[in-house]
């Protein structure tokens, strides 16, 4: 994670100030973090696998950028992990399958760039550096999407960043599952949730992509656009930064609707960055924990769209630089035996980022 610098920080130290300053007026106290969240980062996952798609349908230029879609996809995830802070979390770094290796039960298919280990920032950076730029065969997705079976089963929560355009090939006389339905196997047996960073082009394709992302209510997709202008977003739903925090935004019961009183401090936040073009905000949603898990993370989805829509509709704010993430009711900041507490915990965590 890149610290706030010059000439992006003197204002954002400028900014916080006067809010704290308000609020302190208003007789209003912003909730004290956590003790987990005294140093900063907080990990939201316990493990990630990134899916590296090294197929022919990737090996194409990507715009003027003066790469093939593969060279940026590689890019892409090297400066990510650049940014991304150490936290102790159990990582791999995978093709979606081998070449010459296409058969469905070989766990040899799905050659580790990164054997599933503790994370280390410096030997994931290696490994990074092996990735292929040249393509390897055909789309495989639902290769990748088998071999997956072979790795989850992880304690704690798993997610997989899938890099992919939405094809697959298969090989004559070989059974394998479609990819939905293969995720959707995946998405019922093991705590785990899907990042589809997509550069589907055709509708067949996109749709496929949208259907895998509502296999669970952690899953979601991002266009392969969105994380090539801001490599930092695609392993961003990993942590939460306490620096450079904003005030939450609370709402009532069961609601996801944004209150009138939020919206004057909202507005503070979208003067500023409509003056800060490189900043942007995490927006990450939360809620009590009254209802299912599923449910709440639903819920939680919402209240971050619905803050993130307010600063895209209300100020022009461009969506790639408003990022929500959703956790249901993880991460407590209050006691949830209390309606006061539970109050405190739906809510909207806003942090402000640098972008490149």
């Amino acid at each position: 994670m890149q610290k706030l610098r010059y000439p992006l920080a003197l204002p954002l130290i400028i900014f916080l100030l006067a809010l704290a300053a308000q609020v302190q007026a208003g007789g209003q106290k912003t909730p004290d973090l956590p003790h987990l969240q005294q140093d900063r980062y907080l990990r939201m996952a316990d493990n990630f696998f990134i899916l590296y798609d090294p197929s022919s349908s990737m090996d194409v230029p990507y715009k003027q950028s003066g790469l093939t879609r593969l060279e940026m996809e590689k890019k892409i995830i090297r400066e990510s992990n650049q940014s991304l802070p150490e936290l102790g979390w159990q990582a791999g770094l995978y093709p979606h399958w081998k070449g010459g290796l296409w058969l469905s039960g070989s766990p040899q298919a799905f050659k580790p760039y990164y054997r599933l280990q503790n994370y280390d920032k410096k030997k994931y950076g290696l490994a990074i550096d092996r990735l292929p730029t040249i393509s390897t065969g055909p789309p495989m997705l639902q290769i990748g999407l088998i071999k997956l079976e072979h790795l989850l089963g992880l304690a704690g929560r798993t997610q997989v960043f899938l890099f992919t355009d939405g094809k697959d090939s298969r090989v004559d006389g070989v059974k394998e599952p479609a990819p939905l339905a293969q995720a959707k196997k995946l998405a019922n047996r093991y705590d785990v949730c899907f990042t589809i960073i997509s550069s589907a082009k055709e509708a067949k394709e996109q749709k496929l992509l949208a259907d895998m992302a509502e296999v669970n209510s952690c899953s979601q997709v991002i266009d392969f656009d969105t994380v090539a202008e801001h490599p930092e977003h695609l392993l961003g739903k990993l942590y939460m930064d306490a620096e450079n925090s904003f005030k939450n935004v609370l709402f009532d019961f069961d609601k996801y609707t944004l209150k009138k009183e939020y919206k004057k401090n909202l507005t503070k936040l979208g003067i500023f960055l409509k003056k800060n073009p490189q900043a942007y905000a995490v927006l990450s949603g939360f809620t009590d924990n009254i209802g299912t898990e599923a449910y709440n993370i639903k819920l939680s989805r919402r209240r971050a769209e619905s803050v993130r829509n307010y600063l895209h509709n209300t100020f022009h704010i461009n969506s790639r630089r408003l990022l929500p993430y959703w956790y249901g009711y993880a991460n407590p900041v209050a006691s949830n035996k209390t309606p006061q507490g539970r109050q405190l915990n739906r809510r909207v965590t806003i942090a402000l980022r640098q972008g490149r």
